[in-house]
């Protein structure tokens, strides 16, 4: 794999990707032999941001909703195992070191508290796209993972706390059944839950082990409730964990590709390695 990375501000039909400014930026930092610091690229694109008017501490969203699109369309053109990925984060972490400037967008600090992003990111669960052309489908796909890949490590690395978001992912992929056997959809939806295993899954551990059993009210018991396949309580559950380990290694079983089917069964194993370690009374 090589270590350059080939950005791109549009794709292939011509639609917007990464903002002019942020491209910029990023298609510097990115590259393996860039003298950029992430965080001197944070101060970067944290000079983008437009000022208040007049007396004002309060900025709107549009731009912080743009903002985030563009570093989601960075993200989504890394492969997952790309160090180019680790560096993003990086960059997402000093964003949120930068000294306080007293301004705040939705009641959340700039930049400290990255606002907007979940709005953002929660916008992005919208998909992924469907395409019949099946090369099209396949860059959809991959943005797919590469999207959840990033939203995984953010969340590894303590930047976001997105509690809900791998539920999502695992329910989708190990809780349903309604992608056929031996499809692209299967390997992308294994391979999407998987990242959230393989980036997240210390945090959802500890979670665990914290909290085994957690007490949820009405909503969350309605949001994180599981798929056809599970009848035990929503949340993060121990059996929940356990139910998932199990249907990664069935699932393996289903899929198109080798990777996809390698990377099935590696979840499996790492969930049941840390099942041993943090889990087992």
């Amino acid at each position: 794999m090589t270590d350059e990375i080939q950005l791109q501000q549009k794709d292939t039909k011509g639609k917007m990707l990464v903002d002019q400014a942020v491209f910029s930026i990023f298609n510097i930092f990115l590259q393996s032999g860039s003298s950029i610091s992430a965080a001197q690229a944070a101060v970067a694109i944290s000079k983008l941001a437009p000022e208040p008017s007049g007396d004002k501490k309060t900025l709107e969203d549009g731009f912080f909703f743009g903002l985030w699109r563009s570093i989601i369309g960075v993200a989504e053109q890394i492969p997952y195992d790309h160090p180019g990925q680790d560096k993003l984060v990086k960059v997402m972490r000093e964003l949120t070191l930068l000294p306080d400037s007293g301004i705040s967008v939705w009641e959340s600090r700039l930049w400290t508290d990255l606002p907007v992003l979940g709005a953002a990111f929660r916008e992005h669960l919208n998909g992924p796209g469907h395409s019949d052309v099946k090369e099209e489908q396949a860059q959809i796909d991959q943005a797919w993972v590469r999207f959840h890949a990033f939203s995984a490590k953010l969340m590894g690395a303590g930047v976001v706390h997105f509690e809900n978001q791998p539920i999502w992912m695992l329910r989708q992929a190990l809780e349903e059944d309604i992608n056929p056997a031996n499809s692209s959809a299967v390997d992308r939806d294994l391979t999407t839950a998987a990242m959230y295993v393989e980036f997240s899954g210390p945090i959802l551990v500890e979670a665990l082990a914290a909290n085994p059993n957690p007490v949820l009210s009405d909503e969350l018991r309605r949001l994180l409730r599981g798929g056809s396949l599970y009848k035990g309580a929503p949340g993060l559950t121990l059996e929940r964990w356990s139910f998932w380990a199990k249907r990664f290694t069935e699932a393996a079983e289903n899929t198109a590709t080798k990777e996809a089917k390698d990377i099935s069964l590696r979840a499996a194993k790492l969930m049941g390695v840390w099942s041993e370690a943090r889990l087992k009374k």
